[in-house]
């Protein structure tokens, strides 16, 4: 790496022996090599640490930031405030990016002026099975859309624009959220002007362990994001009303499709049937897992 790189890539790690050798040489092995790798390591019980140091002492992009017992919010935060990029990159100890996905999303992000963007990304086990796709709705008013119900992109997916950030003082835990504290800044950017979208590729293998299920699915995390997500539909009400109103089905992906009759779902249950038509252009098999998803949600 030579003079200021223009894109840092922050990854905390705590206690993630387990996978972090993988997380590591995926981002190391990218096709885009300008940038620097920010790990914020914080004090743990295995070899972390052992880990993360032989690989510093073999590629000067790694920038090792060590903590005592800081936390996740705290750790984020450090690691862009030291990062010198113009653009910041998540990513997690435990996961994997696909070879083309910096380059991808930096040309994306640029092409369409957002100030942040993810992508499409894959489901896998401790074994590295695939389990599943995720599709990621494209376009800033699709991402909107989203946030009525569901976060629109994986945390360790997606690059921001730090200048953005700073423009508008914005850093991770600056509400009374406590533990999604992803999808709070997400809101707070939205607020803020954000663009947003996601690159229409995979570049992401996203690992579910028994762990990570266990906080998805923590009654708490559901709470708080119920209430983002409550709070995002009365403040943007009319704004998404239009997103519906303007989004002919046909021009959609799956996922895009899923979140128009979520919509529109929750709609006829007040009584307001002014966007059922657009159920009609959409596959009967896309609006029953959508509207079972919505019952169960």
């Amino acid at each position: 790496m030579n003079g200021t790189p223009n894109i840092s890539v922050i990854m905390p790690v705590y206690n993630g022996e387990a996978f972090l050798k993988e997380a590591i040489e995926s981002i190391l092995n990218q096709t885009y090599r300008d940038f620097e790798f920010i790990i914020a390591y914080d004090e743990s019980s295995d070899k972390s640490l052992d880990i993360i140091t032989e690989y510093k002492k073999n590629d000067s992009r790694i920038m090792l930031l060590k903590g005592k017992k800081k936390g996740l919010v705290k750790s984020l935060n450090d690691a862009i405030q030291s990062s010198k990029g113009e653009y910041i990159v998540r990513m997690d100890a435990d996961d994997i990016s696909l070879p083309d996905r910096i380059k991808s999303q930096y040309k994306f992000l640029i092409n369409n002026a957002l100030d942040i963007c993810g992508g499409h990304y894959l489901f896998i086990d401790e074994k590295g099975r695939i389990n599943g796709l995720n599709v990621t709705p494209t376009s800033h008013e699709m991402c909107t859309l989203s946030l009525l119900f569901k976060v629109p992109f994986a945390h360790p997916s997606v690059m921001i624009r730090k200048s953005f950030l700073n423009n508008n003082s914005l850093e991770y835990g600056q509400s009374k959220t406590q533990i999604a504290e992803d999808i709070d800044l997400w809101v707070r950017m939205h607020k803020c002007g954000a663009r947003f979208g996601n690159v229409n590729n995979v570049i992401l293998k996203y690992r579910i362990l028994k762990n990570s299920l266990s906080r998805v699915n923590n009654s708490f995390v559901l709470q708080e994001a119920k209430s983002i997500f409550k709070q995002f539909r009365k403040d943007n009400f009319h704004i998404v009303s239009r997103i519906v109103r303007d989004s002919p089905p046909q021009t959609l992906n799956t996922e895009e499709k899923s979140l128009l009759v979520r919509y529109i779902y929750n709609d006829m249950k007040r009584l307001n049937f002014s966007n059922f038509q657009l159920i009609k252009q959409i596959d009967k098999k896309i609006v029953l897992n959508s509207v079972l998803s919505e019952i169960t949600r």
